[in-house]
């Protein structure tokens, strides 16, 4: 996870300017999640494009390789749960973005991929050898008891983030205890791509070295008052 405080005050004071005007909470809210987004499905089309040029063999297997730096990030996301199968059908989580594997028991259940295959070979399934094909978000299961719990894993969707806050002397204050709050549901290195594109939205264009020495001052201002205080 990033801290939303800390990239909402970061945005806020870079974005603020008597030309522009003041940036709102729920401006910068909006911006952090469609940033967010943009980010996590960027994830995808770069494995996808790492893959392909690692298959074609132009890129090596080494520490840098980017394939393994996307599915570090992606694992945030991966979730292990278990759903109940009623009536043969096993309803998804609705944050579900990327089925990964699903288990019956010590059995891989094999996720086929259309309604017609599925009924050539349902008459073939068995405890050893089940099968299923997912309809829009539930998964229809051969052979299946009722009741029954498959183990699912898969990659969620990233949580909305929401820097939540209360009104006092006219000034918004972040409130971290209302039930709303979340913090931006990233793997931490992506704390700096964060800001600058939320920036971006902002109508502010920032260069990671701009970035870091502007964080840098904040942070040596930061620590010499609280060793003066």
């Amino acid at each position: 996870m990033i801290s939303i405080n800390r990239v909402y005050k970061i945005v806020l004071t870079l974005a603020n300017t008597d030309i522009r005007g003041n940036v709102t909470p729920v401006e910068i809210r909006n911006h952090i999640i469609q940033v967010v987004n943009d980010i996590y499905e960027d994830y995808f089309h770069e494995l996808n494009r790492s893959i392909n040029r690692e298959n074609k063999g132009l890129i090596s297997g080494s520490i840098a390789n980017l394939t393994d730096k996307i599915q570090q990030k992606l694992q945030h996301f991966l979730v292990d749960d278990e759903v109940v199968i009623t009536g043969g059908v096993a309803e998804l989580p609705s944050d579900l973005r990327f089925l990964e594997s699903v288990f019956f028991g010590n059995e891989r259940i094999d996720v086929l991929k259309n309604k017609r295959e599925f009924n050539l070979l349902k008459s073939y399934a068995s405890d050893t050898y089940p099968v299923a094909y997912r309809k829009a978000n539930s998964l229809i299961i051969e052979p299946y008891t009722e009741g029954d719990e498959i183990d699912i894993s898969y990659l969620r969707n990233p949580k909305s983030a929401n820097w939540t806050y209360r009104i006092i002397n006219g000034a918004e204050v972040f409130d971290p205890s209302s039930p709303q709050f979340q913090d931006i549901d990233l793997h931490s290195s992506e704390e700096s791509n964060v800001i600058i594109k939320a920036l971006n939205l902002c109508g502010v264009n920032l260069k990671e070295k701009d970035l870091q020495e502007f964080t840098s001052r904040k942070e040596n201002k930061e620590f010499n008052e609280e060793i003066t205080n």
